[in-house]
């Protein structure tokens, strides 16, 4: 997808209208309802931009196309200006009941009674201090959509521990923010076994020279840094080479533009979309990147909002944070995130009704007092890598409970649309290739759609068994080979009902179609390239499992590196005897290992979301390279992945919804090859040199996968 136009250049007063270009409901001359505007208190500019305006300005046009109560974000460029006049004008307004806001814990503090003081409701998506807890504990007006920086220690900790850290210096900005840190480090660093050899605070960057020096000579194995980019910038400068560990505040671009290559291997954490919701996918789908660390907690944001006009539509007179309260308690059918979801949502609880809302940065579930933020959160640890950021998975910092798919008739005339996974979005392959074809399509086509897991195969079963339907599919796509029975009953029993499979068999019936990517040409290539990579002469790889879809992986593997050099050895390793094994990045992790100490410097990666692990233990020393699978995943290691074994998923799930709203759905088995375009070698953009494995073996490993092909079939 083409990027959309980046978002217009911000300036103080200047208000952003996200309101669709009609302004009538029929064709009559009904006029439309008010809006619901919404007050937007955060900077465009400078090293605390991290929220994604862009993002929001996309949710509310993307919600409007929905139809209902239109959406208007009034916009107020904090980077410029005071604040607390921005905080008094929207608080004034008689049409603003929320104002999401502001970036930080110190702005929250300052400008929460002003905002609160008129009835207005505060949600702030980055403010992380504790102290903002403490400080509005009674105070049912003020909201954060983010988790509270006594979470992000324990990840913290826990990462550092789970490394083999022992011994922690701490240095944190004199603020609000900073005192958390210093306040709570202590009793986070013994829950983990490290040993806390000092704290100081930054009161300005001249104080960074002097900080510095006093911290490295404590002789820690890291500093940890609660601080903000110009800090964090110069801190790192002057403790190389002493290791930094930086918490969220300090990740910026800002942080790479002043240090250049000393930034390389600087990491930290911060906040991040949970990754079974698909957020980052689809944040990078319409703007051509991952989304900045708080983008989802500011999309939350807006989506409460506007569940919270839909509550007061349906229960006037009641107040504010009351409306709130009941939006984020609901037990009826889990909603997610997207502007199709959110916009079911608020039609259902201006209904009455009471959807379990879900949100980009994940559940959106509170505790007793609001200024805490979510009962969860997801963290991600990054690193500086090749001059860009690069992130493991995130995990949750509390249990997440379990998410039942939403199984309603609301579709109206649409296409009804299911997508069955073999796991949760977030493995970076398999199923987030999927997903952002289904997203692709969503954007472009009209249709509603509901997502499942492997973990719904129950559910599934009977209700395709009774065929008990409160709203019946059109097209079911179902991913994964660990399906081939349970689709091929689902279409037996169902005939009305049109299914697409991805790697399983053809069916036979007038109502499937299968479609099978066979890798063996795009893993020849690969093989080629490790073969020219290796100064060992031994690569590896490491699979999920010894079952059919990998074999094509394998074979061609091995067959392009004895073409190249039948001296190079290969060796295979499994995570597991089935599909678990495609859900243990610790256990894969260990594999890599054991491939590094047999001198294995090049790794092909097809385990689904174990691969995160891989990347994690090739890191500990970064002298091995990497070859991802499924989709570019070079954004795992910029430094490490040099290519990727590619299937075009998203393709083909985005060519099945085009086919079922076009009426042109045809039956059989599809064949994708490197011949036809199905699958390739992406090489990373890092390691280009490589670019000529693609074009002067690609009919070799044609031909090859050609043969492959007619022994199989």
């Amino acid at each position: 997808m083409t990027p959309r136009p980046r978002f217009p250049a911000l300036l103080p007063l200047v208000l952003l209208t996200c309101i669709v270009a009609s302004a009538i409901l029929s064709a009559g001359c009904t006029a439309a309802p008010d809006p619901v505007r919404i007050g937007v208190l955060l900077p465009a500019n400078g090293s605390l931009a991290t929220h994604s305006l862009d993002g929001l300005a996309w949710a509310a046009e993307a919600l409007n196309r929905e139809g209902g109560r239109p959406v208007e974000l009034v916009y107020r460029d904090t980077s410029t200006g005071n604040i607390s006049a921005y905080a008094e004008e929207l608080a004034g307004r008689g049409d603003i009941d929320v104002i999401i806001g502001p970036a930080t814990s110190a702005e929250l503090l300052e400008i929460a009674p002003l905002v609160t003081g008129r009835g207005k409701l505060l949600m702030s998506p980055s403010a992380t201090s504790g102290l903002v807890t403490a400080e509005f504990r009674e105070n049912d007006l003020v909201w954060r959509t983010c988790s509270g920086d006594g979470e992000q220690l324990k990840a913290i900790f826990g990462i550092l521990s789970d490394t083999g850290v022992e011994n922690v210096s701490l240095v944190a900005a004199n603020t609000t923010y900073g005192a958390t840190f210093v306040r709570l480090a202590p009793a986070a660093a013994a829950r983990n076994g490290i040993r806390l050899t000092g704290t100081a605070f930054v009161d300005s960057p001249d104080d960074i020279t002097a900080v510095a020096a006093r911290a490295a000579g404590e002789e820690p194995d890291l500093v940890v840094a609660a601080v903000y980019p110009e800090e964090a910038a110069g801190l790192a400068d002057a403790l190389f080479p002493t290791p930094v560990f930086l918490a969220d505040a300090g990740r910026s671009p800002d942080l790479i533009e002043r240090l250049g290559e000393r930034s390389e291997g600087i990491s930290g954490t911060s906040l991040a979309p949970d990754p079974s919701t698909g957020y980052a996918i689809a944040h990078d789908e319409v703007f051509g990147e991952e989304p900045p660390p708080f983008a989802a907690q500011a999309y939350d944001g807006l989506l409460l909002a506007v569940y919270t006009a839909a509550r007061q539509e349906a229960a006037r007179g009641e107040p504010l944070a009351a409306s709130l309260r009941w939006v984020v308690s609901g037990d009826g059918a889990t909603l997610g995130w997207d502007p199709r979801e959110a916009s079911e949502a608020a039609a259902m609880i201006r209904a009455g009704a009471h959807p379990a809302v879900t949100g980009a940065s994940g559940p959106l579930r509170f505790g007793e007092n609001s200024a805490a933020g979510p009962l969860a959160g997801y963290y991600t640890r990054w690193t500086v890598e090749g001059g860009a950021f690069s992130e493991s998975t995130p995990v949750a910092s509390a249990e997440v409970p379990e998410r039942l798919p939403a199984l309603f008739g609301t579709g109206g005339d649409r296409p009804v649309v299911w997508m069955v996974y073999p796991l949760e979005k977030g493995d970076r392959s398999f199923a987030d290739s999927a997903y952002r074809g289904l997203f692709r399509a969503e954007e472009t086509f009209d249709f509603t759609k509901r997502e499942f897991t492997y973990a719904d195969l129950a559910l599934l079963d009977a209700v395709f068994a009774a065929q008990n339907f409160t709203e019946k599919p059109d097209l079911v796509i179902v991913e994964g080979f660990q399906f081939t029975d349970a689709s091929r009953r689902w279409a037996a029993a169902n005939p009305d009902i049109r299914f697409v499979t991805l790697e399983q068999e053809d069916h036979g019936l007038p109502n499937a179609c299968d479609a099978v990517m066979v890798p063996y040409g795009a893993s020849y290539l690969a093989g080629v390239m490790a073969a020219n990579m290796t100064e060992t002469g031994r690569i590896g790889a490491v699979a999920g499992a010894p079952v059919g879809v990998i074999e094509p992986f394998v074979e061609g593997f091995r067959a392009g590196a004895a073409a190249y050099d039948p001296a190079v050895n290969v060796t295979v390793l499994y995570v597991g005897e089935s599909f678990e094994g495609f859900g243990m990045p610790g256990r894969a992790g260990d594999l890599a290992r054991d491939l590094r100490a047999g001198n294995a410097d090049v790794i092909l990666m097809i385990a689904g979301s174990s691969n995160t692990g891989i990347v994690d233990a090739v890191r500990e020393t970064g002298d091995v390279f990497l070859i991802g699978e499924d989709a570019d995943q070079s954004y795992l290691a910029p430094n490490l992945v040099a290519a990727s074994v590619v299937k075009n998923i998203d393709a083909i799930v985005y060519c099945a919804v085009e086919d079922e709203v076009a009426g042109r759905f045809t039956p059989g088995q599809e064949v994708w090859t490197l011949e036809n375009g199905g699958t390739g070698l992406f090489v990373s953009p890092r390691f280009s040199e490589y670019g000529w494995v693609g074009t002067e073996w690609h009919d070799r490993a044609v031909a090859a996968e050609g043969e492959y092909l007619a022994e199989i079939w």
